[in-house]
């Protein structure tokens, strides 16, 4: 049975929060063995979800930081608050536009003096879009690990044997890095399409056309099912012992998944108790 971990984002209106409330509630009745909420523009906001969420089941809290949006100065005050918001460690990240001064590296250092007990990177199955080459890729990660992370959590991506190739890869370079696979269940096919197009993740023409289908025949849910539970599934026959979720601050697709791989939400325990 896999470990699992979910990923949630800050809400920017009141019926969003709302949205990401009920997602929480449900999702943490599967046991989480950590969560991570991502960066926005406004890292106080980032702070704010962090507190709403302290309490809520969630497992250990992580709060993604990105070099774009953290000056080296202030670096080491805005990490003291997320500690004090509930995070017990920090997604290490480069962001999407350039860094303000800052290295991931910096970020890694700044972390462990810090004595953030969790410190994840991320890690691409598929090149970086601003890699060199995969072995660059590779001897970036590799970098992040010397400098003190202690885990990796992957770019989503859509055939199994694109991670597996990537871990036997990072073996192989001398990583040992825990490198935990991520896992997208497509909600909305034009938005991941929109993902897609910007982060260089390859999807099969078949089974881009059998999302466009399930959309338009209105089996976009059923197929989301099914085509992650088969994609984490072959993952866990391949040794995989942890997955992460990129839930979108919704729980119904995300939950179902969950259980059809055999994890039972502790409320349904409960009731035959």
């Amino acid at each position: 049975m896999p470990q699992i971990s979910f990923e949630f984002f800050s809400p920017k209106t009141i019926t969003a929060a709302f949205s990401l409330s009920r997602a929480v509630e449900s999702l943490a009745e599967f046991a989480p063995r950590f969560s991570s909420v991502t960066c926005s523009n406004d890292p106080p906001q980032t702070l704010d979800t962090l507190r709403a969420l302290q309490r809520s089941g969630l497992g250990r809290l992580q709060a993604h930081i990105t070099c774009a949006t953290q000056k080296p100065a202030d670096l080491p005050t805005y990490l003291k608050a997320v500690q004090e918001a509930g995070a017990e460690g920090i997604v290490a990240l480069r962001g999407d536009t350039a860094p303000k001064g800052l290295e991931v590296m910096d970020l890694i250092g700044c972390a462990k003096k810090n004595a953030m007990r969790d410190i994840f990177v991320a890690a691409y199955p598929e090149l970086h879009p601003l890699a060199q080459s995969s072995q660059s890729d590779l001897d970036w990660l590799k970098r992040k690990q010397d400098a003190g992370a202690t885990a990796a959590i992957t770019q989503f991506f859509f055939h199994a044997e694109f991670f597996l190739r990537f871990r036997d890869r990072a073996a192989a370079r001398g990583i040992t890095l825990h490198i935990i696979p991520g896992i997208l269940p497509v909600q909305n096919w034009a938005a991941t399409q929109a993902i897609v197009s910007t982060c260089g993740t390859s999807i099969a023409p078949d089974l881009a056309e059998g999302f466009a289908r399930a959309e338009r025949e209105g089996r976009a849910e059923m197929m989301a099912i099914a085509q992650a539970s088969e994609l984490c599934d072959s993952l866990i026959q391949n040794g995989v012992e942890h997955l992460h979720f990129y839930t979108m601050n919704k729980a119904e697709v995300v939950s179902a998944i969950c259980t059809a791989l055999g994890k039972v939400p502790q409320q349904s325990l409960r009731r035959v108790a």
